[in-house]
């Protein structure tokens, strides 16, 4: 088992129902159903026990156990903290062979385990696949319980962990199970949007422990003291605890069976009964202890003696007071050098029972001890940010804001971007504290708020942007620094936009940040304002606007001489020419400019807009390729704001390519880093796509809820590209009115790219030849001329909207073409027409000269229909049917493969494909005398295929093929081709040797 080791069994007390619950959970896992199940409740009220009870009752099944706890501070822990313990703790028990096959397996986990030499460096999110890699591993050899033990204490990085794990269940034989207390999270605990996104997901589920009833109680309570203890000792503990099991151990700690009752000296309060056990200590363990609870997390003994030290406490009464402790249960030995509770909250407890300032001194001498410290690396800016809180303790807040920008310093020279961003929020806020009144000192605020601004920017945290921005905001002076003010204005807005805090493009703010630039003409922030309203102009559909101002702007930037400007103003214009030749050089230079610089933000804009030049002229594959490219650099470079964008453009075209398992890897990435409103809606998009596609609707609602959570005006954000995502979803779940009816009402705002309006249009075609159809079906003239007509008022709009749909810029795009056809035939769909056969022929060819497999595949399955409808024979639907159900099979894609497999059992068309090889010498006896012919000819006949599909297959005549047949017949002593087929099944299958 990963992890620590458990002293005594757990005792656990009733909680028949939960134990019944977490180990259906626990076999459904073993059978290949992976499921994540999340354990809450108060503090004490049993979650570890319940969860170490049923791991101990998996080991006995030969279950891997991996058992990771989180850990309370305030300050950085490593990131991946829990998760490597437990793999660690795994790496101690596991066989010798079991260690060198999964290692083997994952390389790269020497990279994470510091076993094998590894440090996991604070932002390196690459590291994701490593766990993954590593519980998957485990999990492919042995059924794996993975336990993360308080995870409200977890790192960011877990989080994305467990995620991107859960994210990932297919059938792995895997559970994850996670606790956490409900009761500690405030509104706001980020814990709360985490958690309901997860449990969005498929196969996660949450479990409420509740505290015990008294029969429960009771039973506990005998089971601590060896048999049934006193009505009256009951009464008091449950009076006392309430049925919090944690507090009741601790009632009856010093209790016997002799014993009627609780001591009158006990407190009468649950805080003091959670304390009871500690007042039994000695004096001077209580107060080694309090100073352990100062210390904030597990501490080293050494750190420890040294606090004790300064409070006149000599190293051996130290020792002495840790033993005690441990001996009633109060503290535990994590290894030979570290110490904590037993129970975290104790440490929470003990130190709310010091007086306001009687901690100051303690902490005080923490941080002297830390002073004295000299580490490097991870545990360096752990040990910076723990200085930081015990000088806040100690009411030093100099010292605190000194300790929390060296942390952040240190954070960025990891590239740990989430823990630079957290020092530098405490800076900021420490700030107006130290230097208020300081008008001298508002420039270097100004500095750490923008520093502060970029770094969560690069974390992905929206709110804590926002926060920085708008206090810069009140205190620049837009007349003593008209350029600052100019800079701040333009993020601000934005931000303000990114959450939620304003809708629509941010013009006259922009405007105003154009002015107060304007009379520094070659400076950057002229230039990036000029560039910021362009795009805006751009995005509101104003294109003559947009490209004046994205001219004045590459002429300041090239004025400026920044290559931050100069990748701004040429993806401006870029976007505003980007139906014109010039948005090659324009979209390149943005990208060449931008690789100069060290902004990984930058970078994912220029290959953006680099993406839309390629597009908009059918590269689709080129782009695919830049994205990946993309997606894979901001990941190594722990860029979490990129991921969410990048995920659902290079999501979306790998599902256009038809390469779902690709797109599902990249999404996952996605859910696992997607934090804020607009990344949020970005990749809960591609996800609501790829389930839709696998027929998972359910999942895809929740997905589509999540979005429009996030961003409630999800269809008239161009950027998002929502509208096509959700005409897909809704007319998969039935609802093709409503798709027609979001269609034509985002249809304007979303011509800003034309070819979104195209794929709109055929989406449009696609949901009215399904209303239309299905009014059909139903007899319903009246509905199927609604359909016809709400069509023709889309097409009707699209028509008054520039450029003609449908229009390609250039000779080898093959993408638009592709959608032309679709629309024409999904249009004839709509109108009845039945000669549709050549129709959907023609759009299967486009398709599949545009490399575009979804389509082709939905086109192939159209085609196989109309050939159907028009009495064509077996043979000629079998060719296209057959492809779209392996294609359907290989990408789980669900709905499309019963389609086609319930035409194929329409046309009485087989679906099965001919056997691979097979050695002549493992044949069955009654083919061994068959010739490579006949065994050829056999094993189509086996796949169902008519003489006519053999004669193709083989290029061979139907003579030759009924010759072949009469042979094997005559060989086998068979009758018929039934009667062989049937006796290949029965002895084995014989299979042909293609070599």
């Amino acid at each position: 088992m990963g992890g620590p080791a458990v002293a005594r069994p757990p005792l656990v007390a009733g909680r028949v129902e939960e134990q019944g619950i977490l180990g259906a959970a626990i076999q459904g896992a073993a059978e290949g159903r992976p499921c994540a199940m999340f354990v809450h409740g108060e503090a004490g009220v049993g979650k570890t026990c319940l969860v170490r009870r049923i791991c101990d009752a998996a080991v006995g099944r030969d279950f891997v156990v991996l058992w990771g706890q989180c850990v309370h501070f305030g300050s950085v822990d490593s990131p991946y903290l829990p998760l490597v313990n437990a793999l660690e703790g795994w790496l101690e028990s596991a066989a010798p062979t079991e260690v060198s096959e999964v290692l083997a397996a994952v390389p790269a986990a020497a990279e994470l385990l510091p076993s094998l030499g590894g440090q996991a460096s604070l932002g390196a999110v690459r590291l994701l696949s490593v766990v993954d890699g590593m519980v998957m591993a485990i999990a492919s050899r042995r059924p794996t319980v993975l336990v993360v033990d308080d995870v409200q204490w977890a790192d960011p990085a877990s989080h994305d962990a467990i995620t991107y794990l859960v994210a990932g269940f297919r059938s792995q034989r895997l559970a994850v199970l996670a606790t956490y207390r409900d009761e500690e999270l405030a509104a706001g605990h980020p814990l709360h949007s985490w958690l309901a996104d997860l449990t969005r997901l498929p196969s996660v589920s949450s479990l409420r422990l509740n505290r015990l009833s008294r029969d429960d109680t009771e039973e506990q309570l005998a089971l601590l003291l060896g048999g049934r203890p006193h009505p009256r000792l009951i009464a008091d503990v449950i009076r006392r605890s309430d049925g919090n099991p944690y507090l009741s151990e601790l009632l009856v700690g010093g209790a016997t069976l002799a014993d009627d009752g609780l001591p009158a000296e006990l407190p009468t309060e649950l805080a003091g009964a959670l304390l009871g056990a500690w007042h039994r200590l000695s004096a001077r363990a209580r107060e080694v202890t309090r100073m352990l609870a100062v210390g904030g997390r597990p501490v080293l003994i050494d750190d420890l003696t040294e606090v004790a030290a300064a409070r006149g406490i000599g190293a051996e009464d130290v020792v002495a007071a840790l033993v005690e402790a441990t001996d009633s249960g109060i503290c535990v030995a994590l290894g030979a050098e570290m110490c904590w509770f037993r129970h975290p909250l104790l440490a929470d407890v003990l130190y709310g029972t010091f007086v306001p300032g009687e901690a100051g001194p303690i902490h005080a001498a923490w941080a002297k001890a830390l002073e004295s410290r000299s580490r490097s690396g991870i545990d360096e800016v752990r040990r910076q940010g723990d200085l930081a809180l015990h000088y806040q303790g100690a009411g030093d807040p100099e010292s605190c804001l000194e300790a929390s920008l060296r942390a952040a310093d240190l954070a960025r020279d990891v590239r740990a971007l989430r823990e630079e961003a957290l020092h530098l929020s405490r800076a900021a806020r420490l700030w107006p504290t130290v230097h208020r009144g300081d008008a001298k000192r508002v420039g270097q605020e100004l500095d750490l708020l923008e520093r502060a601004a970029g770094a969560h920017r690069l974390a992905g945290d929206d709110e804590s942007i926002f926060t920085a921005w708008n206090r810069a905001h009140d205190l620049v002076d837009e007349r003593a620094d008209p350029l600052r003010a100019s800079w701040i204005i333009r993020r601000r807005s934005f931000s303000a936009r990114s959450t939620g805090r304003a809708t629509g493009e941010p013009v006259h703010e922009l405007e105003r940040a154009v002015e107060l630039a304007r009379a520094c003409a070659d400076s950057r922030e002229y230039a990036d304002a000029l560039a910021d309203l362009s795009e805006s102009h751009t995005f509101m559909n104003a294109p003559d606007v947009a490209r004046r101002y994205a001219e004045q702007a590459v002429q300041a930037a090239h004025r400026s001489g920044s290559t931050e400007a100069l990748t701004h103003a040429y993806r401006a214009r870029a976007l505003a020419f980007i139906r014109e030749d010039r948005s090659d050089r324009d979209s390149a230079e943005c990208l060449r400019f931008a690789r100069m610089t060290d902004d990984p933000s930058l970078l994912e804009d220029a290959r953006m807009v680099r993406s839309d030049y390629l597009e908009a002229r059918g590269r689709v594959a080129e782009s695919t390729e830049l994205m990946a490219e993309g997606l894979s650099d901001v990941l190594g470079a722990g860029a979490l704001s990129g991921v969410s964008g990048l995920t659902r453009v290079l999501a979306c075209q790998l599902l256009m390519f038809g390469r779902f398992e690709e797109a599902g890897h990249v999404i996952r990435q996605g859910l696992a880093l997607a934090d804020g409103p607009e990344r949020t809606a970005d990749v809960r998009l591609a996800a609501a796509l790829l389930s839709t596609r696998r027929g998972e609707l359910e999942v895809a609602r929740l997905h589509v809820q999540r979005a429009k959570q996030a961003i409630p005006d999800l269809e008239d954000r161009p950027g998002l590209v929502a509208p096509p995502i959700l005409a897909e979803y809704l007319v998969a779940a039935g609802h093709p009115d409503q798709a027609l009816d979001m269609l034509t009402r985002t249809l304007a705002v979303q011509s800003v790219d034309p070819r979104v309006a195209d794929e709109m249009l055929m989406w449009g075609a696609r949901a009215a030849a399904d209303m239309a159809q299905d009014a059909r079906d139903r007899h319903d003239g009246d509905r199927a001329t609604t359909a016809r007509t709400a069509l023709d008022h889309l097409v009707a709009l699209r028509n008054d909207l520039p450029p003609r749909p449908f229009e390609v810029l250039v000779a080898e795009d093959r993408v638009q073409p592709a959608m032309e056809t679709l629309f024409n035939a999904e249009t004839r769909r709509c109108n009845g027409k039945t000669d549709a056969s050549s129709t959907w022929q023609k759009a299967v060819a486009s398709c599949e000269a545009a490399g575009l497999q979804w389509e082709q595949m939905i086109a192939a399955w159209r085609w196989a229909q109309a050939l159907l409808d028009e009495g064509a024979g077996p043979s000629t639907v079998a060719a296209p049917l057959r492809t779209v159900h392996q294609f359907a099979t290989a990408s789980e894609a669900h709905p499309l493969q019963r389609q086609a497999a319930g035409l194929a059992a329409l046309g009485k068309i087989s679906l099965e494909e001919p056997a691979p090889t097979q050695q002549r010498d493992a044949l069955p006896a009654p083919f061994a005398a068959l010739t490579q012919r006949e065994l050829e000819v056999l094993s189509y006949l086996i796949a169902g295929r008519t003489y006519a599909e053999i004669a193709d297959a083989l290029f061979i005549s139907k003579k030759t093929v009924s010759a072949h047949v009469s042979n094997l017949l005559r060989k086998t002593g068979t009758s018929s081709r039934q009667d062989v087929s049937a006796l290949a099944l029965r002895l084995g299958r014989p299979t042909v040797n293609q070599d």
